[in-house]
C-alpha cells in the first residue's frame, strides 16, 4: 500500500527548512551539493524531492518514483514535485534547480524507483544516479532528513548569489558590429552540447525581430529536447500573432540527410511553410545527401535553408540596425537563462567578456 503526503504538511516543512541553517557537515551533505552541482537537473528535483518527501513522512521510501512501485514506503513523487516543490522554487529559489515544470516527465524519473538496474547513460547520468540512491540509502528519519533537506536548500540559496554573477550582462564597451561576429566566433569555440549554437542563434533571431513592427515572438527550447513538450517544434520557434510561423533547428554535431528531414517534416505537420538548418563549426555531414534534401523539399513548396552559423551570424549582423551593442550581451544572456544552458556555459560567457575587455 502506498504512503501519502499531505500538501500543506510538505509545504510547512519545505518552508521550515528553507528558514533554518544547516547542521551537517558530512559526507551525505557533500554529497547532496555534489549532485546539486552537477548538470544533471532531473536528478536535483528527485535528490531534493525524496528529501523533501521523507522529511514530511518517515513512512515514505525517498528511492520511490511512482506509488505504485515494488517497494516498501513508495509514494507519488510526481504530484509532490509538481504540487509543492515546483512552486517554492519558482518563488523562493528563482529556478535554481533548473526551472523545470514538469521535472518528473524526464526519463530518470519514468521508473517506478531508482535503482542501480534503471536504463541511463553510463558515464555522470549513472554515478549520479548512484550516487543519489546512496544519500537516500543513508537517511533513515524524517529528523534526518529534514536536515539534510535544509542543507539542500542552504545550497541552492548560495547558488542564487552565484547566479546573479552568471547572469550579470552589463558590458563597459560599445562593440563594432565587427567585435560581435569575432565575439560569437570565440564563443562557438566551446560547443557545450550544442548550447553555444543555440544561444547565438536565439539571441540573434530575438534581436531581429525585436526590430520588427509585426507581433513576433521567439522561443528557444532546451537544446536536444525539441518535442520534450507538444508545443515545441524547432530548437528555436518564431511565432507570428502567436500563431506558429516557421522553426530553426541547431546541430553542432555530425549529422545526416534524414536528421534534416525529420526536422523539416516536424515544421510541416505544424504548418509551417519554411524552415531553416543551421550548423555549427563542429558538425560535418555528407553534402550532396543533405542538398538533395533540401531540394526535395523545395519541390513541395517547402523553403528549406541549410546554413553554416558563420554565414548566418555576418549576415544577420549585417541586416540588424542595433540600437546599441548592450542588447546583443543581454539576449546572450536571456537567452542562456531562458534554455536552461549549463552553469559552465554561462561561466563561458563571463570568462570571454572579460578576456574581450567588454568588461
Amino acid at each position: 500500500m502506498s504512503e501519502n503526503i499531505i500538501r500543506a504538511e510538505a509545504e510547512k516543512v519545505l518552508l521550515a527548512a528553507f528558514r533554518t541553517r544547516c547542521s551537517k557537515k558530512d559526507y551525505i551533505s557533500s554529497n547532496i551539493v555534489a549532485v546539486l552541482r552537477g548538470n544533471h537537473k532531473t536528478y536535483k528535483y528527485i535528490l531534493v524531492n525524496g528529501l523533501l518527501a521523507k522529511a514530511t513522512n518517515e513512512n515514505i521510501n525517498p528511492l520511490a518514483l511512482q506509488a505504485g512501485a515494488s517497494i516498501e514506503g513508495a509514494y507519488d513523487a510526481r504530484s509532490l514535485c509538481h504540487n509543492v516543490l515546483v512552486p517554492f522554487e519558482r518563488d523562493f529559489l528563482q529556478n535554481a534547480l533548473g526551472g523545470s515544470n514538469e521535472p518528473f516527465l524526464n526519463k530518470p524519473a519514468r521508473f517506478t524507483h531508482l535503482s542501480d538496474r534503471n536504463a541511463v547513460r553510463r558515464g555522470r547520468d549513472k554515478e549520479t544516479l548512484e550516487l543519489v540512491i546512496k544519500i537516500f540509502e543513508s537517511i533513515p528519519t524524517s529528523i534526518e532528513a529534514n536536515h539534510y533537506l535544509t542543507c539542500a536548500l542552504e545550497f541552492l540559496a548560495q547558488k542564487i548569489e552565484e547566479n546573479k554573477i552568471l547572469h550579470d550582462s552589463k558590458i563597459n564597451y560599445n562593440p563594432t558590429l565587427v567585435e560581435i561576429y569575432e565575439f560569437i566566433f570565440r564563443f562557438l569555440e566551446k560547443p557545450y552540447e550544442g548550447e553555444t549554437l543555440a544561444i547565438v542563434v536565439a539571441a540573434i533571431e530575438k534581436i531581429y525581430y525585436q526590430k520588427l513592427t509585426q507581433n513576433y515572438k521567439v522561443v528557444a527550447h532546451k537544446v536536444n529536447q525539441s518535442g520534450a513538450s507538444s508545443k515545441e517544434v524547432g530548437d528555436i520557434d518564431v511565432y507570428k500573432d502567436d500563431n506558429f510561423y516557421y522553426a530553426i533547428e541547431v546541430k553542432d554535431k555530425n549529422f545526416t540527410s534524414y536528421d534534416l528531414e525529420h526536422a523539416f517534416k516536424k515544421i510541416q505537420d505544424a504548418g509551417g511553410m519554411k524552415g531553416q538548418f543551421i550548423f555549427g563549426p563542429n558538425a560535418a555531414f555528407d553534402k550532396d545527401s543533405v542538398e538533395k534534401r533540401v531540394s526535395a523539399f523545395a519541390k513541395e513548396n517547402f523553403m528549406a535553408l541549410l546554413q553554416d552559423v558563420y554565414t548566418y551570424a555576418r549576415i544577420m549582423i549585417f541586416k540588424i540596425d542595433f540600437s546599441n551593442k548592450q542588447e546583443f550581451i543581454d539576449s546572450i544572456i536571456e537567452t542562456a537563462i531562458e534554455i536552461n544552458s549549463k552553469d559552465e556555459c554561462k561561466t563561458w560567457v563571463q570568462t570571454l567578456l572579460v578576456e574581450l575587455n567588454w568588461k
